[in-house]
């Protein structure tokens, strides 16, 4: 019993060609349309993901620039700050020692001044002590005893 062509096999011919025109019609189309937009969506959304990410790498190399340049320019005003403190710490160091030298030279002429002032009293002490301790001790008159001036000079030097 080979295949025997009778009127049943050619209803089922014709029967399996209506079911599966049937089913080209209702079932393989549509989902072949709905497999093609699919495609066609995932086509879209990895371009879209894509032209993201590639945006997404721009924005981060620009971010990347910005922040090399951004710390470029902190380091030269750091330095530039650094140098301008610098500068007026030296300033103020120089400003103080001239101070300091202005104020060592005005002691320096006040003590010279004192010293003179101090010579000269004392010259006029030593020269009262010595014509009270001779006026006891000769027994004479303070006024009446000659004292050497440059003696006492000496004396006080």
């Amino acid at each position: 019993m080979l295949l025997q062509i009778d009127a049943t096999f050619i209803f089922v011919f014709v029967s399996f060609l209506v079911f599966v025109f049937l089913m080209n019609l209702i079932c393989y189309k549509p989902l072949t349309m709905l497999i093609k937009k699919r495609e066609g969506l995932l086509y879209k959304n990895k371009e879209t993901v894509d032209e993201t990410n590639n945006k997404k790498a721009q924005i981060v190399e620009n971010m990347k620039k910005e922040l090399s340049n951004a710390e470029f320019e902190g380091s030269n005003i750091l330095k530039e700050t650094s140098n301008k403190n610098k500068k007026e710490k030296e300033e103020a160091i120089l400003n103080k020692k001239e101070e300091i030298l202005d104020n060592m030279k005005n002691f320096e002429t006040n003590i010279s001044n004192s010293s003179v002032e101090v010579k000269n009293i004392l010259k006029t002490e030593v020269e009262d002590y010595v014509k009270m301790m001779v006026s006891k001790i000769l027994d004479i008159d303070k006024n009446s005893i000659y004292v050497d001036k440059n003696k006492i000079e000496e004396i006080v030097k």
